[in-house]
């Protein structure tokens, strides 16, 4: 017999898989399309909905469309080398945010997308993305190059960022959490 915790989460799961493939979608889109050119590949605003996976969606969920909307974009950009370094960067930038959900969620405060220990998982997300594309970027074009990409990294980062608490504030704004089902 399934108890009703259990039940709720059955009946969520759907919804949840049907918002992860939503917002893998959303971050190809918004990593493959709204993007600034770089010497290497691009900064983008993809990191922003990777966040907002990150913070509504389960873990395996948000890591999964986190990696596959990444991956994606980088090939319809035309930049498939990168897909595969791309899908374990984004899979790892939610990794934070997952962890600041788990102490969340144990003192009942997973009903908001902006909390102080999420703003604060910010910095932490974009040093692993600025770490992990200079270190796939020596891997594939050596160190000079890679060095060269550090500023557009730190970019992406802040503009991932910004849009990301603009996003989520409009989002908490009108109970996205609440009304999807999502509060932990």
């Amino acid at each position: 017999m399934q108890t009703t915790k259990a039940l709720k989460k059955t009946k969520l799961e759907p919804k949840a898989i049907a918002l992860g493939a939503m917002l893998a979608a959303l971050v190809t889109a918004a990593t493959a399309f709204i993007k600034i050119p770089a010497p290497l590949g691009y900064a983008h605003a993809g990191d922003a909905v990777v966040a907002l996976a990150a913070c509504m969606l389960p873990a395996p969920l948000g890591f999964l469309a986190a990696a596959i909307g990444g991956a994606l974009a980088d090939v319809l950009s035309g930049a498939a080398v990168w897909a595969l370094p791309t899908a374990l960067i984004k899979a790892l930038n939610v990794l934070p945010f997952f962890i600041v959900r788990l102490l969340l969620q144990k003192q009942h405060k997973d009903d908001k997308l902006l909390r102080l220990p999420i703003l604060l998982a910010l910095p932490v997300t974009a040093g692993v993305t600025v770490g992990g594309y200079y270190l796939a970027g020596t891997l594939l074009y050596g160190s000079t190059a890679a060095l060269a990409e550090v500023p557009f990294n730190i970019m992406q980062a802040v503009i991932g960022a910004v849009l990301f608490v603009a996003l989520a504030a409009a989002l908490d704004a009108v109970k996205t959490k609440q009304r999807l089902g999502l509060t932990g």
